[in-house]
């Protein structure tokens, strides 16, 4: 286990036993103030509060969304910066500068969940037991950046989704045009031996493109979440823009068709003008996730392997589809033979790659964490549609084919409308998934 992986080790397992700390300090303080166990089990239950009592309540509630903001800036400056070619040229950012990083930002955000953020007692369990759930697959599968996903969704609780779109592009904007300057200057640029092709200046500074690709929509839907209801007609065209610019230069089809989806997607909720949806369409919009899961699922169970050395999949409305979604089913065909499904999970090999997210669920995390994640989705999606938010279910319906072809989807550097779920995580009222906490 290298240092990072145990570092957030330590961190799941410090900010588990520190909830069920507060809790216990919880319980003891409203016990006290309402004279007995009953009224202080109702009063947990039902009324938002801040843990460890409400000592400086307004201030803690300020310095709580700038520990979030400040988290959010590290993971993007860490994932965009660090992760770049970057670490090739300079060994250090890895190997000492990003531990130090990790640190702060995992401290920030524990701050965060524990100090500035009221909860009620119903909203805690329902989300501190989806993040024990995290908790327990991670220890199987080994994946940081789906704890990391987690735990930025425990601390985003109250923070604006607006000011956390501010310190979000603040920080990835800049940091991408620094990687893009060293890069195209040389300084970064690795080898044109280790790119494809040679044309290792395609790759903009990130070895693949899909990477860069991954960013930049990361940055797209940032801008989209930040604008929302605003957005104008020339921002939308920029969004399609931005797709084609994302083909025809480093050719990432992944972040290039969902990028101009979003586009589309976009000019259908400008013209629909924040009008809520009934239960009936918010059902068929929610629908979209078990039906992309469905489909994930079930497609590669059509392949046929021909050709001389089987080599080659069939039919042959089959493999165009494979070949538009860069051999994502055919990957799925081969974990189909090659892995077990396991109730919590299980460390995948390096081959076959399987970037569809919801195959990576099932086979990583396990059924049960694939489940809850499609709860969630289903959740999101209805209660926006409901809301009339239809910049926001763009995003997450312009996500969910991201995911059908990208695991990128679990940083939030490629996913901030990841924070969207918030109110589903936490069972909120709809009414306040858009309403944080005065401070």
């Amino acid at each position: 286990m290298n240092t990072e992986d145990l570092l957030l080790f330590g961190f799941a397992n410090g900010l588990l036993l520190a909830l069920f700390a507060a809790a216990v300090v919880d319980f003891g303080l409203a016990w006290r103030r309402s004279g007995g166990p009953v009224p202080a089990l109702r009063f947990l239950w039902h009324e938002e509060h801040l843990l460890f009592g409400s000592w400086g309540e307004a201030r803690r509630l300020r310095f709580g969304q700038y520990a979030f903001c400040l988290g959010l800036v590290l993971y993007e400056f860490t994932v965009v910066f660090c992760n770049s070619m970057a670490r090739e040229q300079w060994p250090w950012l890895q190997a000492q500068l990003s531990p130090v990083l990790d640190t702060v930002m995992y401290l920030a955000f524990f701050a965060k969940i524990l100090l500035g953020t009221r909860y009620n007692w119903r909203s805690l369990g329902v989300a501190g037991a989806l993040y024990f759930i995290a908790r327990w697959v991670y220890f199987n599968g080994q994946n940081i950046w789906f704890l990391g996903l987690a735990v930025v969704l425990l601390a985003a609780k109250d923070v604006p989704l607006r000011r956390a779109m501010k310190a979000f592009l603040g920080c990835g904007v800049p940091t991408l045009a620094l990687v893009e300057i060293l890069h195209f200057a040389g300084i970064v640029a690795p080898g044109a031996t280790s790119e494809r092709d040679g044309s290792f200046r395609l790759m903009f500074g990130y070895g693949h493109p899909n990477t860069f690709g991954g960013i930049v929509f990361g940055l797209v839907l940032a801008w989209v979440l930040l604008r929302r209801a605003k957005l104008c007609w020339w921002e939308i065209a920029a969004v399609a823009a931005v797709g084609v610019f994302l083909q025809v230069g480093p050719a990432s089809r992944s972040a290039a068709l969902c990028t101009l989806l979003l586009a589309v997607l976009l000019a259908g909720a400008r013209l629909a003008k924040s009008r809520p949806a009934g239960k009936l369409g918010a059902s068929l919009v929610a629908a979209l996730v078990p039906l992309e899961v469905g489909v994930s699922l079930i497609l590669p169970l059509f392949v046929v392997k021909i050709g001389p050395w089987a080599n080659e999949i069939g039919p042959a409305w089959l493999k165009r589809l494979d070949d538009l979604l860069t051999c994502r089913i055919s990957l799925s065909w081969a974990a189909y033979r090659m892995y077990d499904i396991k109730i919590a999970g299980q460390m995948l090999m390096d081959w076959p790659v399987l970037d569809n997210i919801f195959v990576y669920l099932l086979y990583q995390f396990g059924p049960v964490m694939l489940a809850l994640v499609v709860i969630l989705l289903m959740a999101a999606l209805y209660g926006h549609a409901r809301c009339g938010r239809w910049q926001e279910v763009a995003c997450l319906i312009a996500v969910l084919l991201y995911g059908y072809m990208e695991t990128q989807v679990l940083h939030i550097t490629s996913d901030p409308a990841a924070l969207l779920l918030c109110g589903a995580i936490f069972a909120l009222p709809r009414a306040q998934w858009d309403t944080p906490t005065r401070t």
